[in-house]
């Protein structure tokens, strides 16, 4: 069953799935773009604000690097957790969301102050420090993404959908598979800038990786952009637009921690030191 047009049922992405949820109720109020915008922002500041937390607290008791470690992987986990419960039911969001977006913020921000004492500690100096150059980043492809989509240059056709999720269930599992092992102490390299040579071939090896993966979380943009017009244009109900600022959320993070590592692969191979 399509939905004006829209078969939810067509697309690999598994946030697209759940076509009942997007389907229109009658009499019913009916998500909107701006409705969509506001709790992407409103979540968005829930990330930042976790961010500082997380900075802070990490901070106020002196963490040693290995609980540093730790507590990053700790929060990962959880978000991880979180995404595929929200996935499985797209309603929990309303409540799975701003609990998501402040545990993803304390994530990256901790494991932004990590990558920055890790430089640090070896000599590299970032200009305006990797979280500004993140950001910048972050900022830049999105604005960048949306732009293309508005003018149609790229489009959330079936295929490209089909496409684009394909390769982030590949990236997943190359994820998955090196924490598995780096559990029984074998490091998999050029996945992280922490086991990535810091020059020679291994270095731009780890630098294309890098940036391959920052292209699909970008493309990722264009699917959650399509997802949010044709929800919209199906008429679905008000309470989806959490579901939908959640899926955005989640791809902006997952682009700022992609930006974060381009920010210090850059640097490393600059050679920029103090």
């Amino acid at each position: 069953m399509a939905l004006r047009g829209f078969n939810l049922t067509e697309s690999s992405n598994p946030a697209l799935k759940h076509r009942e949820l997007f389907a229109p109720i009658s009499g019913a109020e009916t998500a909107s773009i701006n409705g969509v915008i506001n709790k992407t922002a409103f979540l968005t500041v829930l990330a930042v604000i976790g961010g500082i937390g997380g900075v802070w607290i990490a901070k106020t008791i002196a963490m040693t690097q290995g609980v540093l470690i730790g507590w990053s992987l700790g929060t990962a986990i959880v978000t991880i957790g979180l995404y595929f419960a929200a996935i499985r039911n797209p309603m929990r969001a309303v409540a799975l969301a701003p609990i998501y977006a402040l545990i993803q913020g304390a994530f990256l921000g901790v494991i932004t102050m990590l990558i920055d004492r890790w430089l640090a500690s070896s000599g590299y100096v970032v200009a305006g420090g990797v979280a500004l150059q993140a950001f910048v980043i972050t900022l830049a492809i999105l604005v960048s993404m949306l732009t293309l989509y508005y003018f149609r240059i790229l489009q959330a056709t079936p295929m490209f959908t089909r496409v684009v999720s394909t390769l982030v269930l590949g990236i997943f599992i190359a994820y998955a598979v090196s924490f598995v092992l780096w559990i029984f102490g074998i490091y998999v390299p050029f996945i992280s800038v922490f086991t990535t040579p810091e020059s020679g071939s291994g270095a731009w090896i780890g630098l294309g990786i890098n940036v391959f993966v920052l292209l699909v979380a970008s493309l990722m943009l264009i699917v959650d952009f399509g997802m949010i017009e044709k929800s919209v244009k199906a008429g679905s109900p008000k309470r989806i637009e959490w579901f939908l600022g959640f899926t955005l959320l989640v791809t902006l993070a997952w682009i700022y921690y992609e930006a974060v590592q381009l920010s210090a692969r850059v640097a490393i191979l600059a050679g920029g030191r103090d």
